[in-house]
């Protein structure tokens, strides 16, 4: 079993204070993200004990995986579940997996968090029981309590001492529909993490009826961390999963350069 260390709300809002305080975050994102403290939030926040890393530095990976119904009507649920585990071997295959910790969460009318930041070694790989696809598609919502709960986490590293990169990915076939949140929310939380030259943020769209290029640059990602698979089918969905395996390892060396101007797509 690993080791896990604890987070409540009162941890979870105060690690935000320090990430305020340390320039990650601006006094009003910061207001805006504890004023709806919420449990995945919390959740989310957790992860492995400070005192059982090794590594050096840290490359935290959070990937956001829909799993609204139209995933399930276009008959693509099997290949992201080969995806999302192809990804999770491909990182256990790299010589970073040490210093790699993963995140897990899945969001349809509900956001889950699969899991918190652990080892590659103890990422959950997705099969029928874990990931089953229907509902709506709560991206906006996803998107600002998984950063918050990365923010939280990626604190109580720097805190320790430990040196922290975050690479967020969140892969949708729609548009957001249900949150509470407003893409204006995201793009103000998406500025300021990129301002700190210490997150890569990425959004992959999968089909050809949403304008992605539009609602990822509404929620404040850069073209270059943007991608589009027009077709919505296994291949499509695998080769999603493959090309962000790829980028995350890549920007785990050190070989994409956080911020608003990193290009996480690009070979």
């Amino acid at each position: 079993m690993v080791s896990k260390g604890t987070t409540n709300a009162a941890q979870t809002a105060h690690l935000l204070a320090g990430a305020t305080s340390a320039g990650t975050l601006s006094a009003a994102t910061s207001t805006m993200l504890t004023g709806s403290l919420g449990p995945m939030v919390i959740a989310g926040a957790a992860g492995v004990a400070l005192e059982t890393i090794t590594a050096t530095e840290v490359t935290l990976v959070t990937l956001l995986v829909d799993a609204s119904g139209s995933i399930h009507g276009a008959g693509v649920e099997n290949a992201v579940r080969e995806g999302e585990n192809a990804l999770v071997d491909a990182f256990a295959q790299s010589r970073e997996k040490d210093s790699v910790l993963m995140a897990l969460w899945t969001f349809n009318d509900d956001v889950r968090v699969v899991h918190a930041y652990v080892p590659v070694d103890d990422a959950v790989r997705l099969d029928s029981v874990s990931y089953n696809a229907c509902g709506g598609t709560k991206l906006y919502d996803t998107w600002c309590d998984a950063l918050a709960a990365n923010v939280a986490y990626a604190q109580r590293l720097r805190d320790g001492g430990t040196p922290t990169r975050s690479v967020v990915v969140v892969i949708t076939d729609g548009e957001d529909c249900g949150s509470r949140r407003k893409a204006s929310e995201c793009a103000a939380l998406s500025r300021d993490l990129l301002r700190s030259e210490q997150f890569v943020l990425a959004f992959v769209g999968v089909g050809a009826g949403t304008n992605f290029a539009a609602v990822a640059k509404s929620m404040g990602v850069p073209d270059g961390c943007v991608e589009v698979q027009a077709q919505t089918t296994p291949a499509a969905l695998r080769k999603v999963f493959r090309m962000v395996s790829q980028s995350a390892i890549r920007a785990s060396r050190g070989m994409v350069t956080p911020g608003a101007n990193a290009g996480f797509f690009q070979p």
